[in-house]
């Protein structure tokens, strides 16, 4: 299956959203935080089919990192997990607002679909 990037900003979800990609199928590689995300070495980057960016962070620090992604590694789907419904993330190429496993795991297959 895919190579996923994911950058999270708690252990807690960090932990929960690789444990429901590897069920998948995928192979994750998890960071905590933007600090961690721009310390890995760019191979590791650059294997990533997609990037998973959490929702525990604000708005500017996400919104950093995805066009950090974009910027370097443009051809990377981005799918951004929002905290609620009025964010806007005109840089990532997915999303979805819910918490919930099924719909966030969902919008990842999409937006890895879109990109192949």
């Amino acid at each position: 299956m895919a190579n996923i990037l994911q950058v999270a900003y708690y252990r807690g979800p960090l932990v929960t959203r690789a444990r429901m990609l590897e069920s998948r199928g995928h192979h994750v590689t998890s960071v905590l935080g933007n600090d961690e995300a721009l310390g890995l070495d760019a191979a590791v980057i650059a294997a990533a089919d997609s990037i998973v960016i959490g929702f525990s962070a604000p708005h500017s620090v996400r919104a950093a990192m995805i066009h950090w992604f974009k910027q370097h590694y443009p051809k990377t789907p981005v799918v951004v997990l929002r905290f609620h419904s009025a964010e806007s993330f005109p840089e990532a190429d997915g999303g979805t607002v819910s918490d919930d496993p099924e719909v966030w795991v969902a919008a990842v297959t999409s937006t890895l679909k879109k990109s192949a």
